[in-house]
């Protein structure tokens, strides 16, 4: 979770950037640095989601874990009331249309 303190979020990111330059820690750095920087826009998440795509797949393009796609994934179905994705993809188009 970030913290309400950006120096600290940059500290933070810079050392994992830096650990990044060891092959090892390469993966861990940037989901770290990402975790840093704060959570993945729901909206984004539930497009790629409506979209077809696997939970493992959204994470790698986002370089997040597949745990933190499927709790973020799970809070966007209870906040549109939906419980499949072809239901979100209904979702996502009826609120898109409403803004037009």
């Amino acid at each position: 979770m970030a913290s309400r303190d950006p120096v600290a979020d940059l500290r933070r990111i810079a050392f994992y950037l830096e650990r990044a330059n060891e092959a090892t820690y390469r993966v861990r750095a940037f989901r770290s640095a990402a975790t840093a920087i704060g959570k993945v826009p729901a909206e984004e998440l539930a497009e790629r989601a409506a979209a077809g795509r696997s939970n493992r797949e959204i994470a790698a393009e986002l370089i997040v874990s597949t745990r933190t796609v499927e709790s973020q994934l799970s809070s966007v179905f209870r906040k549109l009331e939906v419980r499949s994705r072809s239901q979100l993809a209904a979702a996502l188009r009826d609120l898109t249309s409403a803004d037009e």
